[in-house]
Formats: C-alpha cells, sequence, structure tokens
C-alpha cells in the first residue's frame, strides 16, 4: 500500500504529459531561422468559445508553415483548413492543414489541394480564411480567421 501514492503520480504526470504543446511540430529543415510571420488571432465562432492564434512563417530555407495554436478547448482532435474567401461568406477548401490535436496544428505548406503551387507570399495575397471545425464528426466551424487580402 505505501506504493500506492506513487502510482497515483505517475499516472497523473503522464497525462498531463500526453498533450504538449510541441507533439506536432517538426522541424522543416536544418538551422532554420524564421525570416517573416504573420499572426492572426482567431475568433470563437457559433458560441464555441474556442480562440487561438494562427501564424504564418517563412523560414531560412524558404519552408512556408502554418501554426495554429486553439485556446479553451481540450484535447479532441479539430479539423483545421485554409479556405476560399472571407470567414463570413465561407467557402471551398483551399488547403487542408494538420488537424488540431492537443489543441495544435502544425503544417508545412506547398500546394493548394488542387496542386496549385503556394508559397508565403502568395498566402498574403490569398482572398482566404482559416476555419477550424468542431470533430471530424461534426464539421461545425468552432474558430476562424480572416487571412491574406480578407485581413484588416
Amino acid at each position: 500500500m505505501k506504493k500506492a501514492p506513487f502510482y497515483l503520480l505517475f499516472i497523473a504526470l503522464t497525462i498531463l504529459s500526453s498533450c504538449g504543446k510541441d507533439d506536432n511540430i517538426e522541424p522543416t529543415g536544418v538551422n532554420e531561422i524564421i525570416v517573416d510571420e504573420l499572426a492572426y488571432n482567431l475568433t470563437a465562432v457559433n458560441g464555441s468559445g474556442i480562440t487561438g492564434i494562427a501564424t504564418l512563417t517563412r523560414d531560412s530555407n524558404d519552408n512556408t508553415t502554418i501554426l495554429i495554436q486553439l485556446e479553451n478547448t481540450n484535447t479532441e482532435e479539430h479539423p483545421a483548413y485554409v479556405r476560399f474567401n472571407s470567414a463570413a461568406e465561407g467557402g471551398p477548401i483551399a488547403i487542408t492543414l494538420e488537424p488540431c490535436t492537443c489543441a495544435v496544428s502544425t503544417t508545412v505548406v506547398t500546394q493548394l489541394d488542387d496542386g496549385t503551387p503556394i508559397d508565403f507570399d502568395k498566402l498574403l495575397n490569398l482572398d482566404g480564411h482559416v476555419s477550424i471545425q468542431d470533430s471530424p464528426s461534426n464539421p461545425a466551424v468552432v474558430s476562424a480567421v480572416d487571412i491574406g487580402i480578407n485581413a484588416n
């Protein structure tokens, strides 16, 4: 019975460490330096309370990455997309991003889903928005932000 507190401590630490902020972050190259960065504040939609930041970066190897960090959510998986048009208009999917797992998604972006090449500069000129869905089984949008030419 003296070992019970140690087992409980081990279980608690395992649960707490299972969703670290860097679980999905993978380096895209060696000796990268961020040379351009633009952050957009995600706004809660449909009363979800889910907010966060979508950050577009270009590194010294000319890789473009979209990092999404959600707040006020749990460890559920939230599908994430760059869509055409403004968030108010809605629109078809332009880029399927890695799902937000443990509230974080990191996607290296090189092309639209239709194969059209896209980079940091083209994202800044895209008529688009980032949308986060509730879950893989519920496509309701819970958070969004205008990007590119739609951003204020």
